[in-house]
């Protein structure tokens, strides 16, 4: 809650009040908070459940200048200054910190078992409907694709290889000063595009098995920080200006559009689509999916934007009573077994569906058996989501399989 005339007035840890409406919260933060309470309060859960092989998300949703960027990341300069209550970093980079602390001890405490992790990240900003590589400022309007198992990837969007904090922090500084921005009438340099970013937990433990092998994790971190809406008509705003205004405020309708019928859903049961833009599209992992989601809204209480102080905490109450499904993305040792029994069987099919099409010079149901064998084999791979993790069944399965080219990761799976 910023600072405003009291048109808002928290009246308990977890209540407020606009006027006569009353709204009820986890947790209600006011001018007083530090950066180190939300991130006690959110981010160190988040951490532990990433840790624990659980997707986690956090949203960041509120007016134009209510300090959803100051909240989610902090002033670019505060990356760099040591751990501490008083420092103005942001919840974001405080997670990193955290999170690549206890990697380590973990690494260094497991007895017996070596334990090993590697983690990729990316981020993106989706502006005029187009999304857009915040990595490599090149690559715009990004192409999405669905898989077999109805999961969204982006065609070309980078990633990179993180190992610690300081790697994260200089990622997170490039992605951030090539973000779109623009003056609102409450903001200077309001954020014109919505911005996600993303980090993939990869980690594995070798035990004394035959194979060497004894489980793997692999969970994904998404921090969503959406641009905000200013209603009030800027004086002498351009043609570019207005078309930004008109595409945030689109696609954050069609956000509370899906937030609604994922509501309804958890009472009828219905399933919902969540192909209206590219923001639904991205965030069907963090809303109704397989993640934890905490959502963090800002307002600014001034009496003038009660519309939209009552907009952004109306939105807050309805994601509350969405429910998500998130489960352990762990694979363990028997589960190997299984998938290594399946892409032998599958690899073998392979090879007798490759002498039918030779004997039967190359008919065209010869070679559609083919391709769908190799699709098979294709799909259990990406059903792993983690192929290096586990053991090579054989080296020559990869060609067999035609893998290769970029690799894609997505935000929301």
């Amino acid at each position: 809650i910023g600072i405003g005339d009291q048109a808002v007035k928290k009246v308990s840890s977890d209540i407020l009040c606009v006027g006569d409406r009353q709204f009820r919260f986890d947790s209600i933060f006011d001018s007083k908070t530090s950066q180190e309470d939300i991130f006690q309060s959110v981010g160190v859960p988040l951490v532990k459940n990433a840790l624990a092989g659980y997707n986690t998300s956090i949203l960041s949703y509120g007016q134009s200048g209510s300090g959803k960027t100051y909240t989610m990341w902090g002033p670019p300069s505060a990356m760099f200054e040591e751990h501490s209550r008083e420092s103005h970093k942001g919840i974001v980079p405080r997670i990193f910190q955290m999170l690549f602390s206890e990697l380590e001890k973990e690494q260094r405490m497991s007895e017996g078992k070596q334990f090993n992790y590697q983690c990729r990240c990316c981020f993106l900003e989706i502006y005029n409907e187009q999304v857009g590589d915040l990595l490599d400022p090149t690559q715009r309007n990004l192409e999405m694709k669905d898989d077999s198992k109805n999961a969204m990837s982006l065609e070309n969007l980078s990633e990179e290889y993180v190992t610690s904090y300081d790697d994260v922090t200089q990622i997170l500084i490039k992605g951030l000063s090539s973000r779109k921005v623009g003056a609102t009438t409450l903001n200077s340099k309001s954020s014109r595009s919505h911005i996600i970013f993303t980090l993939v937990i990869e980690s594995w433990c070798k035990g004394t098995s035959t194979n060497g092998f004894s489980s793997s994790k692999s969970s994904r971190i998404s921090l969503i920080d959406l641009a905000g809406q200013d209603r009030n008509k800027v004086d002498g705003a351009g043609r570019q200006c207005l078309r930004e205004t008109k595409s945030v405020k689109k696609s954050l309708s069609q956000l509370g559009h899906l937030v609604g019928a994922l509501t309804k859903e958890t009472c009828s049961g219905k399933e919902v689509s969540n192909r209206n833009s590219c923001l639904t599209r991205l965030l069907h992992e963090s809303l109704g999916g397989n993640a934890k989601l905490s959502v963090i809204c800002s307002i600014y209480p001034d009496i003038k934007n009660n519309g939209e102080t009552l907009r952004t905490l109306r939105f807050g109450q309805r994601v509350r009573s969405i429910r998500n499904e998130p489960v352990i993305n762990e694979i363990k040792e028997d589960d190997v077994n299984d998938l290594s029994d399946q892409i032998r069987q599958l690899k073998e099919e392979l090879i007798r569906a490759k002498a039918d099409v030779r004997s039967s010079d190359g008919n065209k149901k010869g070679y559609l058996h083919v391709q769908n064998v190799r699709e098979s084999l294709n799909n259990l791979r990406v059903s792993l989501n983690c192929s290096l993790l586990i053991p090579n069944i054989d080296n020559d399965t990869d060609d067999e399989c035609g893998r290769g080219g970029h690799r894609g990761i997505t935000p929301a799976d």
